[in-house]
């Protein structure tokens, strides 16, 4: 008898944590804000001095145990043609919009597809998802009423990237490539907040697995040799130092 109570509780234990790895599919979206460096002399200085300081976009995650969905959100009530942000002074409008990056992780296999925009033109970046050295910090901060753990990254540049991830969301996905953590990242702040992704709104509501679909245009190439393209073409535009993990912003001056 009690070996068979023991076998009960053992069943019941198992269909617990099966049933809630399941249901750990839904949506995180994220605002996303990236700091707006802009020098302009002269005339031109002027007539865009009332330009926005920094820029916000709204980003969904669609995750569930076995892959992720990073993308643009757009509302409801809202077209992708007119979701840039614009001023019009003087006669002029000023169009600041951000490249398409769309990307798609495996998180079983550890795999990565971006659909990355790069001076106007698409590019499909594969391969195995990033190893990054993470430190955790000790540091905690509750975002949409989740306790998250502070974790860091250093690159080779010295450039420091700092994640927050909810070990309560046994999920390893995140916005883009900052995942594979043990828990759904919630925040992250690039470059002393150069560029900030953080959580607004999370749902469990299951999507199906349609939402799921990886990204097909683009030239398609490895990581490597998108970071040679955009080397070599920062370098022609006069660029020495750059950073694309701080954000890409293309600004459009209309008159």
């Amino acid at each position: 008898m009690k070996k068979q109570v023991i076998t009960l509780a053992l069943i019941l234990i198992f269909n617990i944590v099966s049933f809630g790895q399941q249901s750990l599919t839904g949506s995180v979206i994220y605002e996303e804000t990236t700091r707006l460096d802009i020098k302009i002399d002269g005339e031109m200085a002027t007539m865009i001095k009332d330009l926005p300081k920094e820029k916000k976009s709204e980003k969904i995650l669609w995750f569930s145990p076995h892959a992720s969905l990073y993308d643009k959100y757009i509302k409801e009530d809202e077209s992708a043609a007119n979701s840039g942000y614009w001023v019009s002074e003087n006669n002029m409008k000023i169009v600041i919009s951000e490249p398409v990056n769309t990307v798609f992780v495996d998180l079983k296999k550890k795999k990565m597809i971006e659909q990355k925009e790069f001076m106007t033109r698409m590019f499909l970046i594969t391969g195995d998802l990033p190893e990054k050295e993470w430190k955790i910090t000790g540091h905690q901060e509750m975002i949409l009423d989740h306790q998250c753990i502070e974790a860091t990254h250093t690159d080779t540049s010295g450039m420091v990237t700092c994640v927050w991830f909810t070990p309560s969301i046994d999920i390893p996905a995140g916005p883009g490539e900052y995942c594979n953590l043990p828990g759904l990242v919630m925040k992250v702040d690039i470059d002393n907040g150069k560029r900030i992704f953080e959580a607004r709104k999370i749902s469990f509501d299951n999507p199906g697995q349609d939402v799921f679909k990886k990204p097909g245009k683009g030239k398609k190439v490895s990581r490597e040799e998108f970071d040679t393209i955009v080397a070599e073409k920062l370098k022609e535009m006069g660029v020495e130092k750059g950073n694309a993990k701080s954000g890409t912003v293309v600004i459009k001056i209309r008159k």
